[in-house]
């Protein structure tokens, strides 16, 4: 298990760190958490996502490295087995998704950057697959290491993720008008 849970983890950050250095060198700044000036709200949901962010994909690796040495709550090997398919299917999600949005992609509200509001592809059947792909590989990750500490990070981070799309929605409304509110009339906020 070792060596599937480092080989999905390398493929989920590797991916997710290429697409922001392929908008870098553009000149495109992906990262705009806690950057700008937002509302108080926005702020702390966006400070607290991406601390916990880190401390998921800390848990995570030393998770993965120790996974002898950890007591594994779910210990049945299909169980394991579909937190490894989940992974899988994150990643492709999110991969797809990054694709789909091209430019438009970033991470946190974005106020200064114009983007365009795509509503094709992957994003017919889901305003937000990118962040399905990230719930499927947290939830994946944590079925295949389920330690308390993963799971309970997990659960914390998967919270904070979905407070993101409450506040992401907000700005795209005000953003794009009757376009975005028509777009939510049509397309489901996850699947």
């Amino acid at each position: 298990m070792k060596t599937i849970g480092l080989i999905l983890y390398f493929s989920f950050y590797i991916n997710f760190y290429i697409k922001m250095f392929v908008q870098n060198s553009r000149g495109i700044k992906t990262i705009q958490i806690g950057r700008g000036n937002k509302p108080k709200k926005t702020g702390i949901i966006e400070i607290s996502l991406v601390i916990t962010l880190l401390l998921t994909a800390l848990t995570q690796f030393l998770t993965i490295l120790f996974d002898e040495k950890l007591p594994i709550i779910i210990q049945h090997d299909g169980v394991r087995y579909l937190g490894a398919i989940l992974s899988v299917a994150g990643i492709i999600t999110l991969i797809v998704a990054m694709a789909t949005l091209g430019d438009s992609w970033r991470g946190g509200i974005d106020y200064k950057q114009k983007t365009v509001l795509i509503t094709t592809g992957i994003y017919k059947y889901s305003r937000n697959p990118g962040f399905v792909g990230f719930d499927l590989f947290f939830i994946g990750m944590a079925l295949l290491f389920s330690n308390i500490v993963n799971i309970l990070i997990s659960c914390i981070l998967l919270f904070l993720l979905h407070l993101q799309i409450l506040e992401e929605e907000k700005f795209l409304s005000k953003v794009f008008g009757k376009e975005y509110t028509g777009y939510q009339k049509k397309t489901r906020r996850y699947f």
